[in-house]
């Protein structure tokens, strides 16, 4: 029996800036590829899994050699990658067993996103899972941890609010539109700007249903770009006021120094549209749509002041729900440990029951030709009578102690080491 351990490695948010975390992040066909040669040396390692998102590149292991583990991806990296992250790089959080168990499921359950509780990193988890799967190698202690990872971030969002309100600009935008309207299958929603918020816009709406995408944007390039991903039209910002003529919804994200939407051209679109409503959000700063808009019937307008007040609330009543969400985390956690720990308590118990039952047969053995078959026979049954005796509080010990958690490494080794299980176990049985 080698002891076993899990360890984590991780780059995040919380210890390496963005420059550092694009240079050390993995594509999938990166990621098998690691996997691959990680399995070259067994003595090293056991298994491995590997998230790496735009906010974190983390590994897993189950090793028994963990001292061994930052050097060897110290190794990898430069050669694979031809990045050092050892010298002049930040000092990775590195975690063992229980903890590292624990951030794992805190990490799906959005308690360690640079958002807090966002849904996004549940899904990039369970790619990492099917990933794992997906190589030609078995791993179940990772495999195992992962869908207990899962099942710990579906049951926080299910169980708990920590997943639930706009905590950013674009999705309070987009949240407000749920408000209004109940179905985006047949709704024309308007984006002007091609930026990062306007692409985060345009991703919650698609998310929502919507596939009827307008882009406008000074840069020709960049409004293209975009609107290729959402199947969306393109066009100048010149061509606002007829693009105007068939929105439902508006979200102006640019840094546009002047009014891109103005109540003259307003007056004029809600005339061809015959009085239509037509929702506009200004998420921009300064703003792109002229204030006095609002006093217009027709016209919803909410402006980045409005929503900030909603992400305000909304991450005020995530922060209260971490309590919640952290206790779910503890408990299947300590289902998988109970679960890991076994692994280690079952065959020492199955080990020691066999020693004492081989040294019990050796010296019944010099009996066979000295006692008669009946007192063979009671001798036998002593003989098994007193190594139940003699078994019955340790077996009974090291199941409690795992049940309650209290069995560690440290004792399950001293047991192999006390009764020479290790030597034992290499006899034929």
């Amino acid at each position: 029996m080698h002891s076993l351990s899990i360890v984590l490695i991780s780059y995040s948010h919380k210890n390496a800036d963005i420059a550092f975390r694009d240079q050390i992040a993995l594509n999938s066909d990166e990621i098998i590829h690691f996997i691959e040669v990680a399995m070259i040396d067994t003595k090293i390692m056991k298994e491995i899994a590997v998230i790496s998102t735009c906010n974190r590149t983390e590994f897993y292991f189950v090793t028994q050699a963990p001292t061994q583990l930052f050097p060897w991806l110290v190794e990898k990296y430069t050669t694979i990658r031809g990045v050092d992250i050892n010298r002049d790089a930040p000092t990775p959080l590195t975690q063992y067993d229980r903890d590292a168990v624990m951030h794992l499921m805190a990490v799906a359950g959005g308690l360690e996103s640079m958002m807090l509780g966002e849904n996004q990193i549940l899904i990039q988890v369970k790619s990492s899972y099917k990933l794992n799967l997906s190589s030609s190698y078995k791993f179940p202690i990772l495999n195992r941890l992962f869908q207990d990872a899962i099942r710990a971030g579906k049951s926080i969002r299910t169980k708990t609010a920590l997943c639930q309100g706009a905590v950013s600009i674009s999705m309070a935008a987009v949240e407000l539109a749920r408000k209004i309207y109940s179905s985006f299958s047949k709704r024309n929603v308007l984006i002007i700007g091609a930026g990062e918020t306007a692409e985060l816009v345009a991703l919650h709406f698609h998310r929502l249903g919507v596939n009827h995408f307008i882009i406008a944007n000074r840069d020709k390039k960049r409004r293209e770009n975009l609107a290729s991903k959402y199947d969306a039209q393109p066009i100048s910002l010149e061509r606002i006021a007829d693009a105007l003529q068939e929105a439902d919804i508006v979200v102006t994200a640019t840094k546009s120094p002047t009014y891109l939407i103005t109540n003259d051209i307003i007056a004029t679109v809600l005339k061809s549209r015959n009085q239509r409503s037509i929702l506009i959000i200004d998420i921009s700063s300064p703003r792109n749509v002229e204030p006095e808009i609002a006093d217009i019937p027709e016209v919803f307008l909410y402006n980045i002041s409005d929503l900030r007040q909603v992400v305000i609330e909304s991450l005020e009543k995530r922060n209260k729900e971490i309590p919640a969400a952290e206790a779910i985390v503890k408990e299947v956690a300590e289902e998988f440990m109970d679960w890991y720990r076994a692994l280690e308590v079952v065959p020492t118990i199955s080990k020691l029951a066999g020693y004492f039952d081989h040294i019990r047969t050796q010296e019944l053995g010099k009996y066979i030709h000295k006692a008669s078959e009946k007192e063979y026979q009671h001798l036998d049954e002593l003989s098994r009578s007193i190594v139940r005796k003699l078994l019955h509080y340790p077996i009974s010990e090291l199941r409690k102690q795992n049940h309650k958690g209290d069995l560690s490494v440290t004792k399950i080794d001293a047991l192999w080491d006390l009764f020479h299980l290790r030597e034992f176990d290499k006899k034929p049985e």
